[in-house]
């Protein structure tokens, strides 16, 4: 095991030990910045939900973080839009879940740190104008890492 992969999983066992700390940062920072959602922390996730308005449209948005989260599907953040419309297409940046891919989970995460949600929120707009740029044209406008 590399000297990379040993400290990359002490700080992830960090993460979990103190989650409520981790949630609590996170949620102060959400909270400070994103008025339009509601949050909160509930066994051992932060919770979210709002409604994201873009154009005339309206998103419903759904969001969880945890550290826990890593132990299955490699990162901390499920971030949804319930929309019934939007369907899986790996050419949206959508996880088979239905999970936005909002970054490539090695590539943008910084080494030996995690992105934190108040960063990622902006993204989900930035989503949601790709993803209606993808509809009229096609093609996936935005930044993007093929999978």
């Amino acid at each position: 095991m590399s000297l990379i992969t040993i400290l990359e999983n002490k700080r992830i066992e960090n993460y979990k030990k103190n989650y409520r700390i981790l949630l609590e940062i996170e949620k102060y920072n959400v909270e400070k910045n994103c008025n339009w959602l509601n949050i909160e922390i509930k066994n051992r996730v932060l919770t979210g939900k709002g409604t994201l308005k873009i154009g005339g449209k309206t998103y419903p948005i759904e969001l969880y973080y945890s550290p826990f989260f890593i132990d299955t599907i490699r990162r901390f953040d499920l971030i949804y839009i319930r929309d019934k419309n939007i369907q899986y297409n790996s050419n949206i940046h959508l996880y088979g879940d239905l999970s936005l891919c909002l970054y490539h989970p090695k590539i943008d995460k910084p080494m030996l740190g995690t992105i934190p949600l108040a960063r990622m929120i902006p993204w989900i707009s930035e989503w949601c104008v790709h993803y209606e740029e993808w509809k009229k044209y096609g093609v996936w406008l935005g930044r993007e890492i093929k999978h």
